[in-house]
């Protein structure tokens, strides 16, 4: 995001961020860009690794897979998506299966 000076202060001049660009890196630029994602529609999913909220474009594609329990004793499989920065770390862990929705989508 560029600063310009002007008599009395600085201006910052935000990004022209579009519906479906990837997140910036700046704290300022990442709130400009996540209103015009939010205005475009897109709403964000907790990723189940980390828990951060995260938008459709900083998501992998991935899923991960867990069993848990309820009270009663019953099992249940849990399936939560998983952020680009998680990713990694699910492939490298056991104990959770990681599955494509491209994979499950045609299989």
């Amino acid at each position: 995001m560029p600063d310009v000076r002007i008599p009395g202060g600085i201006l910052t001049v935000a990004g022209d961020y579009q519906p479906g660009d990837q997140a910036p890196a700046g704290y300022l630029d990442w709130h400009e860009w996540a209103d015009v994602q939010h205005k475009a529609g897109l709403r964000q999913v907790e990723c189940g690794r980390c828990g951060m909220w995260r938008y459709p474009q900083e998501l992998s594609g991935k899923t991960g897979e867990t069993t848990g329990t309820d009270r009663r004793g019953r099992e249940h499989t849990i399936v939560f998506a998983l952020c680009l920065k998680c990713e990694p770390q699910a492939n490298s862990q056991a104990g959770t299966t990681t599955t494509s929705k491209e994979a499950d989508h045609n299989g």
